[in-house]
């Protein structure tokens, strides 16, 4: 990936608006004015969403049975 991205291009890489992108990019101190251009460092901008990551939740009980019984199940057409 680019390290340096204009906002137009880092909304389309991280699926998010213009306007919220170069928020974000701000906050994380990841905008570089050259000109009348900003460019925003996606390492830093990157590192700065890393902070908002929320952990790994396991499926509940009920699911994760579901699940199995699922997958054990044989299929549809196979000889037993």
């Amino acid at each position: 990936m680019k390290k340096y991205v204009n906002a137009e291009e880092g909304a389309v890489i991280y699926g998010i608006s213009k306007s919220r992108i170069i928020v974000i990019a701000r906050e994380a101190g990841a905008v570089y004015k050259v000109g009348n251009s900003a460019l925003i460092n996606t390492e830093l901008f990157e590192e700065y969403l890393e902070q908002f990551r929320e952990p790994a939740r396991s499926l509940p009980k009920h699911l994760w049975n579901k699940l199995k019984e699922n997958t054990n199940a044989p299929k549809t057409g196979e000889n037993q």
